[in-house]
């Protein structure tokens, strides 16, 4: 998928890296910061506590509650930081995976500034492929095994007689409307959708081999590709742009922080 012109526009903006890099340092000093025997309950520490209550219960904590909260948090403090002394956090898949992904959430939360209905809508542009319906085909079509019955099946039609009792017992229907190629090719197979291509529309062609055995087709309908206007997936698309763009400025983080470490294969 290609880069919108805003994504890389954020990649080159300064004040980007900065906050990144502030936000990832700002909670690496908070880890290091800590002094081994001593457990300190700030402010901060408190208002934290108060918001994810409220995050989870919809209401402030009340000062009983706070100072539940409180010494639930002190209690998992002590217990993280021996844990730690312990060793209990290295060679540990879980906790690994937990840290990176805690990482990913902090490079993540970076906001871009400047228009983004601009972006969006150069995403969309670059993009309309991913917002397009495919070529599709409205067909009916008569199913039989035995080549010998195509002269009698042709003048049947000529006849006027009812195409649709002319079929052979399957599990096909009669008629398909507004299948892709990649459904047709799911029930024809693929050599079967290379002969919708030249059919012409009205008129009925065969006999078209198919992975079940021989059909009479007839195109009642070719709908070219389409592709929806923005306006009625704004939302859908946003969400793949902000996706998108979380994914490249992550990649971009991750090369650069690659530059500072040396790999060692062995």
């Amino acid at each position: 998928m290609d880069k919108p012109a805003g994504t890389m526009k954020l990649l080159r903006e300064p004040l980007v890296w900065f906050f990144a890099v502030g936000i990832v340092l700002f909670a690496t000093d908070d880890y290091f910061s800590r002094q081994p025997g001593r457990v300190v309950v700030d402010e901060g520490v408190r208002s934290r506590l108060d918001k994810l209550w409220q995050v989870q219960t919809g209401n402030s904590a009340t000062p009983k509650e706070l100072e539940s909260l409180v010494q639930n948090w002190i209690r998992e403090e002590v217990f993280y930081r021996e844990a730690l002394r312990m060793g209990l956090d290295r060679d540990d898949s879980i906790v690994r995976r937990r840290l990176v992904q805690k990482l990913g959430f902090l490079i993540e939360e970076v906001e871009e500034e400047g228009d983004q209905a601009q972006a969006v809508q150069e995403y969309y542009q670059v993009n309309t492929a991913d917002y397009s319906l495919p070529v599709r085909y409205s067909f009916s079509q008569i199913f039989f095994t035995d080549g010998s019955r195509l002269v009698e099946l042709q003048t049947k039609l000529e006849q006027g007689d009812d195409w649709r009792g002319l079929s052979e017992t399957s599990m096909l229907n009669s008629s398909y409307a507004s299948r892709s190629e990649k459904e047709i090719t799911a029930i024809f197979g693929r050599p079967f959708v290379g002969y919708l291509h030249s059919l012409v529309q009205g008129k009925w062609v065969g006999p078209i081999k198919s992975s079940f055995g021989l059909h009479l087709v007839r195109l009642e309908r070719l709908i070219p590709t389409e592709t929806t206007p923005l306006a009625y997936i704004e939302k859908r698309v946003y969400a793949d742009y902000l996706q998108h763009r979380r994914e490249v400025v992550t990649e971009a983080f991750y090369q650069d922080l690659l530059g500072s470490y040396e790999i060692v294969l062995e």
